[in-house]
């Protein structure tokens, strides 16, 4: 499998969190610094229409318009996101309806969060299985409809985009691990009828460094691989700190960019791993490239690919 094309859609708005942190919670100048040298996030966006289905549908059209090739041939859309604004119809097919695809075109929603990227890119491993060759998977949300009401301290790690990944099949399979553990207690969590994220800091933490580094370790002693073989490896970006602390861990260092690199644009959930390989800015045209992803959190869940 090949990923051969990605695009990050960004809402105009942009939220400065120190000026958010002054506003809403009147700390000093100092704590302010703290939380944002720990979050690792400066800013990020937000859209003004709540709507997930028409941002992503109008991110196409503008996309499309610059790239009149990019989405010819695409055989399935998988839609990875938290925030649907509509149950009926699906937005997958919205989208095939929008770039014209033909009927037996293959559409799925997902509706996941921080490791539903990668649950994505197995469900396409599985497709080029069955003889598709490009699929297009769109992951992200709009968070700030769940998180405009949200507690001060959940509402600065979570932005507003989407990103577009086209996969192709190629000589090279995808190998995935995937587990869940379901969250009973609510350590990420969103009522329907109340529309606002709550989230236990300290227990995402935990959860993460007791699950991501054994999840690891695991594979490449299975696949008899050193971590060093990759080119590239994203790892959700929930913030700075707890990536930087899975990295350190594991003894990661991207050669080609920052481990975290979405400090202005915060956590996309499903979006962020692509919206990390979309912040890297200097990688060789033309030139294969082995990447390892790591997802985890809502769920909860955690897996790689």
């Amino acid at each position: 499998m090949k990923l051969t094309a990605n695009f990050l859609l960004l809402p105009i708005s942009n939220i400065n969190v120190e000026e958010l942190l002054a506003f809403e919670n009147k700390n000093t100048a100092e704590e302010i610094k703290k939380t944002i040298l720990t979050t690792g996030i400066k800013s990020f966006h937000v859209a003004n229409e709540k709507s997930l289905s028409n941002f992503v549908l109008k991110g196409l059209s503008k996309i499309e318009t610059n790239n009149q090739s990019l989405f010819q041939n695409i055989d399935a859309i998988i839609v990875v996101s938290q925030t649907f604004d509509s149950r009926i119809p699906n937005l997958s097919t919205k989208i095939q309806k929008s770039l014209r695809l033909p009927h037996s075109t293959y559409c799925l929603d997902l509706f996941d969060g921080c490791t539903g990227y990668i649950k994505a890119i197995s469900i396409v491993d599985m497709l080029h299985q069955k003889g598709l060759s490009r699929v297009l998977v769109v992951a992200g949300d709009l968070n700030s409809s769940i998180t405009e009401k949200a507690e001060t301290s959940t509402k600065i790690l979570f932005g507003d985009g989407v990103s577009f990944s086209i996969f192709e099949k190629s000589d090279t399979r995808a190998k995935s691990l995937i587990f869940n553990d379901g969250d009973s207690e609510g350590v990420i969590s969103c009522q329907v009828n109340e529309g606002i994220m709550k989230m236990n800091g300290f227990e995402v933490f935990r959860f993460t460094r007791n699950v991501v580094p054994k999840l690891i370790k695991n594979f490449l002693l299975r696949e008899s691989i050193e971590i060093d073989s990759y080119d590239f490896i994203g790892m959700h970006q929930a913030s700075k700190l707890v990536v930087s602390s899975l990295c350190s861990s594991l003894g990661i260092k991207n050669k080609y960019t920052e481990n975290f690199n979405c400090e202005s644009v915060g956590n996309l959930g499903a979006g962020s791993i692509g919206a990390w390989v979309a912040n890297i800015c200097n990688i060789e045209n033309c030139v294969s490239k082995k990447i390892l992803l790591v997802g985890y959190g809502a769920g909860l869940s955690w897996g790689l690919v």
